[in-house]
């Protein structure tokens, strides 16, 4: 078997640093498209937003849950 020739070996690599690149590219440009958006617009803080849906959510589940029996103790 022959060893590999080095242009062989360099473009092999190089093909791999570009295909990591590549699979990542979608994930850089959002993310810095992200932090360009928060940095010069005024984004909502998301967190403190499903923190409000859930509590608005556990409100609404206990207005319109059903009333438990009189024979049931699953406190």
């Amino acid at each position: 078997m022959k060893p590999m020739p080095a242009a062989a070996v360099v473009s092999m690599r190089t093909l791999a640093i570009m295909g990591i690149i590549k699979s990542c590219f979608s994930f850089i440009a959002g993310t810095l498209c992200g932090v360009y958006l928060a940095q010069n617009y005024k984004v909502p803080n998301v967190s403190k937003l499903a923190d409000t849906a859930l509590f608005m959510a556990s409100i609404i589940e206990e207005q319109y849950r059903k009333p438990k029996k009189r024979g049931d103790d699953d406190d």
